[in-house]
């Protein structure tokens, strides 16, 4: 009894020795690659704001026709990449291009910033420590004597893929505020043109590629032919300009659809921004757009997609405009609700997009959606 009595008390010794190793190793296991590098954030409004170690401080300088905005940069001992957003307002005519350079080296991050979407815009650079592997400094130089940077956003991180796939390659990246990234925006060499789908059942066809202005009050119609008997669809694009809180007017087939929704990044976006009134609020940057299509809206044949902005809103640029479309039966498809706030169809007044700029089949010419009803 006494040998049993032995045994448990020395048991009993190590199990508290391994829950002491294990709650000492809580504090000092290492964390992972780019957790604990506390981001840098440079904002026009504030620009003395107190930074990192590894970062600043910023300086400014005009020369003739072109101002530069430079930021000295100590990259953290680690192997994480810099996630570098820039929001800017864009010069008519002009460029801007991010340089970074260090002792003997010089490389153009992104030849031009500007990609004539909005006057507010943002783009972010993903920067591998191949490229930025010591002490050197980040250089925006943008034509024209004013300053075009509105804010600055460095972020070390360790990206993880979010979803991949043979039709996503090569993935998507989900920033802290919630926007999702495609892998190649990330790149100077900028976004990828979309190509269709063929996912079963449904077919994921391109519209328009764009980019493509859409103004107040004009709107812009799509054609497109589908072959076969649709029974309900999807619509999305991305769009930049659009006003925090408003939403285009879509009809298809000269019918209203309710629902049409944008998408809102979370309010630490950088791309949020306060008119010097502060009373009106920005958002720089592309976003997504979404709607559904009811049963009954489309048909087989020839079908007409229009997008109006409503008179409050101010311009617009869309592009990647894509239709899913799926085909089912349906004995009575009722008719869709009617969007209360949108115009009646026969009052719009329709600018055509110029030529038929529809990329729709499958890695084909077929001039129309390739997917019929087995």
């Amino acid at each position: 009894m006494g040998c049993v009595k032995k045994w448990t008390h020395q048991l009993a010794r190590i199990g508290w020795l391994f829950f002491l190793l294990w709650a000492g190793s809580i504090g000092t296991a290492e964390a992972p690659p780019g957790r604990g590098i506390p981001p840098a954030s440079w904002d026009a409004l504030n620009p003395q704001a107190s930074q990192p170690a590894w970062f600043g401080p910023v300086s400014t300088q005009t020369g003739w026709k072109t101002f530069s905005w430079r930021a000295p940069l100590r990259p953290p001992v680690g192997e994480s990449r810099l996630a570098l957003t820039l929001v800017f307002r864009e010069t008519s005519g002009g460029f801007a291009r991010v340089i970074w350079q260090e002792p003997g080296k010089s490389i153009t991050l992104c030849g031009n910033l500007y990609e004539h979407a909005a006057n507010l815009h943002q783009r972010t650079l993903l920067l591998d420590r191949a490229t930025i592997a010591g002490a050197g400094q980040i250089i925006v130089e943008s034509t024209g004597t004013e300053p075009v940077l509105e804010r600055v956003d460095l972020s070390w991180v360790e990206p993880l893929v979010l979803a991949a796939g043979w039709a996503a390659w090569p993935g998507y990246y989900l920033s802290p505020s919630g926007k999702i990234f495609p892998a190649e925006d990330l790149q100077d060499g900028g976004h990828r043109a979309p190509s269709d789908e063929d996912k079963g059942a449904v077919m994921d066809a391109v519209l328009d590629a764009g980019p493509l202005k859409i103004e107040p009050q004009s709107a812009v119609r799509f054609a497109t032919p589908i072959a076969g008997q649709p029974f309900c669809g999807r619509l999305e694009a991305e769009v930049a300009g659009l006003i925090p809180g408003e939403t285009p007017w879509v009809w298809i087939n000269g019918r209203a659809l309710a629902g049409v929704a944008a998408e809102c990044p979370g309010l630490d976006d950088p791309g949020y921004r306060t008119e010097p009134n502060g009373r009106t609020i920005e958002y720089g940057g592309w976003r997504k757009i979404w709607a559904f299509v009811p049963a009954g809206c489309l048909k087989g044949g020839e079908n007409q997609i229009d997008v109006q902005l409503p008179s409050t809103a101010e311009g617009i640029t869309l592009r990647n405009l894509r239709l899913q479309v799926f085909f089912g039966q349906a004995a009575a498809p009722a008719s869709p609700p009617a969007q209360a706030s949108a115009p009646a169809a026969k009052d719009l007044k329709i600018k055509s997009s110029l030529g038929p700029r529809l990329r729709t089949g499958l890695s084909s010419d077929a001039p129309v959606v390739g997917l019929r009803q087995e």
